[in-house]
Formats: C-alpha cells, sequence, structure tokens
C-alpha cells in the first residue's frame, strides 16, 4: 500500500483536538436554589467537565475519533497497486534505466516495474499472448509472444536492470514488428518517465499504455571529481531536489578514512569543494555522501591517482598556446612542442599537427587542424562560412561535458567525409570535427581555432581531452567514463586478453582481435583491467561515474508523446487502487450512527 498524499497526515492533529475539547472546562453561571434534589444529574455533567481528569468511556467520543481517523486517512489517499489488463497480444517495454534503481519504492522501481509485468502474465493463456522487451542502451527481447505464462514468469525473474537509458524508439521498433500481423494488440510501457525519446515521435502500431513507477524527486548526487595538475582534489556536488540538503562528504584513500567535509546545498544548485590533502601513494580515492538517499548509484565516486607511464606527445604548431595549455593539463602527457620547419618524425603516442600536414604518410594516431588546402587525411576545400553549429549528440563520449552553446566559428573548410569517418560537431555548411571509427585512430578539425571563439568555452580544453583520450586508445588507465556507455580497451603488445575485474563481483574476460570493447558498463566504480600473459605489472584502473545530472534527475516524468497507430485507443490503466472513497463513506455512516446515538440519550 502507499499514499498519494502523504502530507495530508496532519489532518491526524483533529484527534487530540476532539480529545482536548472532551478536557475543557465549562463555565455555568452561579445561581442560589432551594433543593440541589432536582439538580442532580447537572452536577454530574459539571463534574465530567472538570479539567485533566481522568477520561470516561464514551461513546460519542469513540465515534468522532473515528470519523476524524477516517476522515485524515481518506485525504493520505492511500490505495494499492495494480497491473494493468492485458489484451489479445499486449507488448510489454520494461525500462531499465539507472533512475529505475531508485529506491522510493521498495525494494526498487526496477522490482517493482517487474512484479507489475508478473502480474500481466498472469491474465496470459489461451487467445491472450504477452512478449517482454528490455530498453536499456539498446531494446533487448526477454521473451516472444507467447501464452505460456510460465516461460513469462521464468523470463521475468532473470531480467536486470542494465542502467543504462532507456532507447524507447527502438523499443517501439521491436513492439510494431512483433504486432505485425496481431491485430487487436497493444504496447504497455513500464517506466518512470526517464526514457531517451526520439525525435519526431515515433508511430505506435497499437494504442500505447503508461504505467508509471515512482514516488519522489529528491536527490543529491557527486556530479564531477577529478584531480589538477597541482595535486588539489575538485568536487562537485548537485542537488537536483526541491528541498535543502546538508550531508556529509566522506574521503576514503585506499579504503581509509582521511577526512570528512560538511557541505550544505540548497535545491537545484551545486557546491563546489576543493581538497588539498591528496597524498602522492595514493591508488585510488573514493568519494562517499552520507547519508545517502533513495538512488544510491551517485553517492559514491572514485579517482585513480596511481602512476601511470608518461604518454609521449608532440605538437606541431606555429604558436598556438591554447592548444598547447589544452595538451598540458593531463598530467599523464608528456608535450613537445616544435615548429613546422622543425619537424622530424620520430615515436611518439600521439601527433597533433596545427595548420600543418607533414609530408609522405601521416603517422597515427593523429589529431589534424586546420590543415593546408588540398591536404590532410580528408583533403580540405576552401574556406567558407559554416554557418550555425547544429545541435550536438549529448549521448557522444566525445562531447561529455562539452557545451557548445554560443559557440561561432568564422570559416571553415568543407570536407567530404570517407567510409570509416564520423562527424562529432557539424554546423549547417558541413561538419566541424570528424573522427575515425576504426584503425587507423584519426582526427580532423576542419577550422583554425583562432577564427572561433571556441578556446575561450570551458568547452575547449575538455574537447581536446576527450579528443586525445579517444585517439591514445589504450589510455583507459586512471580515466573515468560515463556509466553505460561502452569503452573501448587496447592491449599491449603481446597480451593474449584482457581480465577486468569490476564492482560487486563483476568479472569478464576479453580476448582478440584487440581493441577490445567492454559493454556491460552499468555499474560505476572502480575497474581493474589485466593484461592477461604479461604480468601483474600491467594491471591498469579506470572508473565508470554515473553521468549527472543526465541520469540523476529521478522524479518521475510524463508519458512518452507518440503517433497513435491504427486501433482504438485504450483508456490508461490506473497504476493505484485508491481507497479514499471507501473511508469517506465509511466517515459519513460512522457520523450517520453518531447522530442517532445523540438522539437516544
Amino acid at each position: 500500500m502507499q499514499l498519494l498524499a502523504p502530507f495530508a497526515a496532519l489532518a491526524l492533529l483533529a484527534v487530540p483536538a476532539i480529545l482536548a475539547l472532551y478536557f475543557l472546562k465549562v463555565r455555568r453561571p452561579q445561581m442560589p436554589v432551594s433543593s440541589l434534589l432536582f439538580w442532580r444529574q447537572q452536577i454530574e455533567d459539571r463534574q465530567a467537565n472538570t479539567p485533566w481528569q481522568r477520561l470516561r468511556t464514551s461513546l460519542l467520543l469513540l465515534l468522532q475519533l473515528l470519523v476524524a481517523l477516517a476522515l485524515a486517512f481518506a485525504l493520505m489517499r492511500p490505495g494499492f497497486a495494480k497491473p494493468p489488463s492485458v489484451a489479445s497480444t499486449t507488448i510489454v517495454l520494461l525500462d531499465g534505466s539507472p533512475s529505475m534503481l531508485a529506491t522510493d519504492v521498495k525494494p526498487d522501481r526496477f522490482s517493482v516495474a517487474v512484479d507489475a509485468a508478473k502480474g500481466m502474465a498472469k491474465q496470459a493463456g489461451g487467445a491472450r499472448e504477452m512478449a517482454v522487451v528490455l530498453l536499456g542502451d539498446h531494446a533487448r527481447l526477454l521473451v516472444p509472444p507467447t501464452s505460456d505464462r510460465g516461460k513469462l514468469q521464468r523470463a521475468l525473474d532473470q531480467a536486470r536492470a542494465p542502467a543504462q537509458t532507456a532507447n524507447l524508439g527502438e523499443g517501439i521498433s521491436v513492439a510494431n514488428s512483433l504486432l505485425a500481423g496481431r491485430p487487436g494488440g497493444e504496447v504497455v510501457l513500464v517506466s518512470d518517465g526517464h526514457f531517451n525519446m526520439p525525435s519526431p515521435a515515433p508511430k505506435v502500431a497499437a494504442p500505447l499504455r503508461y504505467f508509471s513507477i515512482g514516488a519522489a524527486g529528491e536527490n543529491v548526487g557527486i556530479e564531477s571529481f577529478t584531480r589538477q595538475a597541482d595535486g588539489i582534489v575538485s568536487l562537485r556536488l548537485a542537488n537536483l531536489g526541491r528541498e535543502r540538503r546538508d550531508v556529509q562528504l566522506e574521503l576514503r584513500a585506499d579504503g581509509e578514512l582521511v577526512d570528512v567535509l560538511p557541505v550544505g546545498i540548497d535545491g537545484n544548485e551545486s557546491a563546489e569543494i576543493d581538497w588539498p590533502g591528496l597524498q602522492k601513494d595514493t591508488t585510488v580515492l573514493e568519494a562517499r555522501m552520507t547519508p545517502g538517499d533513495s538512488f544510491s548509484l551517485d553517492d559514491s565516486a572514485w579517482l585513480v591517482t596511481e602512476a601511470t607511464r608518461p604518454r609521449r606527445v608532440l605538437l606541431v604548431t606555429g604558436g598556438n598556446g591554447f592548444l598547447q595549455r589544452a595538451l598540458q593539463l593531463r598530467a599523464d602527457l608528456e608535450v613537445t612542442v616544435v615548429k613546422p620547419q622543425d619537424y622530424v618524425p620520430g615515436s611518439y603516442d600521439l601527433s597533433v599537427f596545427d595548420g600543418f600536414v607533414p609530408p609522405g604518410d601521416l603517422p597515427h594516431p593523429a589529431l589534424v587542424i586546420a590543415p593546408p588546402e588540398g591536404q590532410g587525411p580528408l583533403p580540405a576545400d576552401k574556406l567558407s562560412d559554416p554557418g550555425e553549429l547544429l545541435p550536438a549528440d549529448p549521448r557522444d563520449p566525445l562531447l561529455r561535458y562539452v557545451s557548445l552553446k554560443d559557440v561561432h566559428v568564422q570559416s571553415s573548410a568543407r570536407v567530404t567525409p570517407l567510409p570509416g569517418w564520423r562527424t562529432v560537431i557539424a554546423a549547417a555548411n558541413g561538419p566541424l570535427v570528424l573522427v575515425t571509427r576504426d584503425e587507423p585512430r584519426l582526427a580532423q578539425i576542419t577550422f583554425d581555432i583562432h577564427l572561433s571563439d571556441l578556446p575561450l568555452r570551458a568547452a575547449f580544453p575538455v574537447l581536446v581531452q576527450n579528443l586525445v583520450t579517444h585517439l591514445l586508445g589504450g589510455s583507459f588507465a586512471n580515466q573515468t567514463f560515463p556509466a553505460g556507455q561502452p569503452v573501448r580497451l587496447v592491449a599491449e603488445e603481446g597480451a593474449q586478453a584482457l581480465e577486468v575485474k569490476g564492482p560487486d563481483g563483476f568479472r569478464t574476460t576479453l580476448k582478440p582481435p584487440f581493441p577490445a570493447t567492454l559493454e556491460d558498463t552499468g555499474r560505476p566504480g572502480v575497474y581493474t583491467v589485466s593484461q592477461v600473459g604479461l604480468g601483474d605489472d600491467l594491471t591498469r584502473r579506470f572508473v565508470l561515474h554515473l553521468d549527472v545530472p543526465e541520469q540523476s534527475r529521478i522524479a518521475p516524468g510524463a508519458g512518452p508523446a507518440v503517433e497513435a497507430g491504427p486501433g482504438r485507443p485504450g483508456q490508461a490503466p490506473p497504476s493505484t487502487s485508491e481507497l479514499w472513497p471507501w473511508l469517506a463513506a465509511l466517515a459519513l455512516a460512522i457520523v450517520a450512527v453518531e447522530w442517532l446515538v445523540f438522539l437516544r440519550r
């Protein structure tokens, strides 16, 4: 049972108020009389109203208290969750987003969603079929349309939330294909409203019903956890609810508590903290927020600080201070700067060419910025006005924490993307930033950064770091990646396999060909990668962190806006069977009984 209006519990104050009235002393006028023989009943009533005496049994008092309790509980709107009914063919879409692991409903939202699906599965049988699709980064069919209740129950028992943003468009596409040739079907979306809504609105082949899960929206999470070049640790906490929260931030170095910081954050605000206490021999620093809340995935964050082999980067430029400083922000990069006329090929982990392309074969991995006309991995055309920047994909790992708002580019070279390339940032008249999908790892920026205001934005160094991480490939060591997104792991030469260990006992082995991609990344925490066959000295760590605030907004949302397909739209089933009408009727009946008792006194 759940209370839809818990704040109405204030109405229970009527109970002590009624009791207080029975304790109040009644003041009567004093008059002389000739005898008390006929006034005995009035004397007893006066004694009964003496204040603070022992409360005597009164049927009227009991009935009045019952009326107050019934009305108070009716105002709190108690009710029981109930599953919707099933049609001839019902396709259930289960939301597996990170917010579905919130525990504002017990044991958590995803478990409640699974129980709702199990309730619908009990109605299957005969001509009624049901299918279950789990929504994560991709839609996964757990069980095709079937009337076998046992098969449906077993599939739902094995369902686990992938903790990835639900791809509703792909889920609807799967549902449409399953409903093909099955008239009279419907789609039931069991979700808290935090799904990835495609644009334009998808068309559903049958009526869609939305079964809402969740009750609360208050949440405080650790948004970022980084180490600056001078060794100072910076944290940002975000309060995504409406009420102020006072929390304690525990810092643990290799499991040992080293500091506790009190933090107060108003609703819809954030707080930034700088901590200078990091020791050089620390391997893993953990930040843990206490007390926790109903969404624990963002209550902790980790920072891997162990020493790694520095990566050698060559920057060939005529004098680009913005680019040089952005590269030097990473402590594990050894940046060598030379002028174009002094360039000599060498052994580097990454080469960055600014306004210059070397003759012959281009070393890789490489980042090429504003190549001369007719040169570059993608030959540059003449400069022209690129137009306004187009909205970027916020889920692209290369654009993580990159805001392109108010960024303008004066001129750029037009290029034609070749097979194997993809556009990361584009303008109205052509691409601005492109990368290769596979080997060799190359990236190209089609404009001179001095002809834009991008270097003046905080997004510029972040974009450069994201590109460097992508191009180095194997530089996953000590890095932080968004949870739920695939992580690309490059093995050292001679490695037979990559053994990955994560939180909660997670363990998997990635085999050649390399680089390999770790797909199961829904658990935030520290991951250890061992190069099988090369010894323990080649063990590296990286961190998966929830992408706050996009995935930490847990307030239940509205249902999706979709284009209704053929068929009669169904009435959205109530998610809760409310009891307040029965309680109100009970209160009215008790009032009637009280009136009869009063009249018969």
